[in-house]
């Protein structure tokens, strides 16, 4: 018997494809973009894939002809701190992170962040922070929140060393949809190439977490493919990627870079001496 999943996405699952907020997706379903079907006996809406695929053409299409912003994906230098804290501020809560905490944890590890400029203003950014896991374990349970995150705890990408990450994402919320989501595919394709390039060095990486209270935030870290983690912690959802089993196209090029590690680093086969060729074996005599 057909299942529902063959024919329909989730909600969720269109705002990971579409890459956009809930409310975003609801607009198009208020402007009748987007077709919703709940059916019967069912609590929550579905969308019929073959709509959705057809919609995602057009839109990425709409994307190609738009004139957008001309953008650089770059990894964060502690100059960039301050417009980071500041579109945090703005697109999380006046109460993130400092600055200058961030600027410590680029000193512990200055490859934990990655920002997407528009004329050389920062618009995103990414925190790819590998932490000890009591301390993240904490942050997760949410014992402790994200100032309370020392530099101490900050671990560093090193070869063929298992990290488990604390993933911090944002955007500059004072821009329309279209542009934010242009913004926002920029980081994560850039981010992409950069896990590509941490399992060509033989990082480990383990698994991904990240913890978010905002539609935006939340949208965020579907489309980078995290799924639910645990019990909300208070009005905050838990996310996490475990990079080894994880379908995201974040994880599967930080496979195939660890792939291409591995192969580069694998040991021959030790020859067994008494299958060695020798000039007295029967393998090198010549017949009577």
């Amino acid at each position: 018997m057909p299942k529902l999943s063959d024919r329909y996405y989730t909600g969720r699952e269109v705002q990971r494809k579409l890459g956009i907020t809930e409310p975003a997706l609801r607009n198009l379903v208020n402007q009748r973009k987007i077709r919703k079907i709940t059916p019967p006996g069912k609590q929550y809406g579905v969308y019929l894939k073959e709509e959705i695929d057809t919609y995602e053409e057009k839109w990425l299409a709409f994307l190609a002809e738009k004139e957008l912003p001309k953008t650089t994906f770059e990894i964060g230098k502690i100059s960039d701190m301050e417009k980071v804290y500041d579109i945090a501020k703005r697109a999380i809560t006046p109460g993130t992170m400092t600055a200058e905490l961030r600027s410590s944890w680029l000193e512990a590890n200055p490859e934990s962040c990655y920002v997407v400029k528009h004329d050389d203003k920062v618009v995103a950014f990414f925190h790819l922070l590998p932490l000890k896991h009591e301390c993240l374990m904490q942050f997760m349970e949410g014992k402790i929140r994200g100032w309370n995150i020392t530099a101490d705890n900050v671990e560093k990408f090193e070869e063929d060393k298992p990290v488990e990450c604390l993933a911090i994402i944002a955007s500059e919320p004072d821009v329309n949809e279209t542009t934010r989501m242009y913004y926002v595919t920029v980081l994560l394709r850039g981010l992409r190439k950069e896990l590509h390039k941490l399992g060509k060095r033989g990082v480990i990486l383990t698994k991904i977490y990240a913890t978010s209270e905002t539609p935006t935030g939340i949208a965020m870290s579907i489309h980078a493919g995290m799924e639910a983690y645990g019990p909300t912690i208070g009005k905050r959802l838990t996310f996490i990627l475990d990079v080894a089993t994880s379908t995201s196209f974040l994880a599967k090029s930080y496979r195939e870079g660890f792939s291409e590690w591995q192969k580069e680093h694998s040991q021959p086969p030790k020859t067994n001496r008494k299958n060695r060729m020798s000039p007295n074996s029967d393998q090198t005599k010549t017949p009577a």
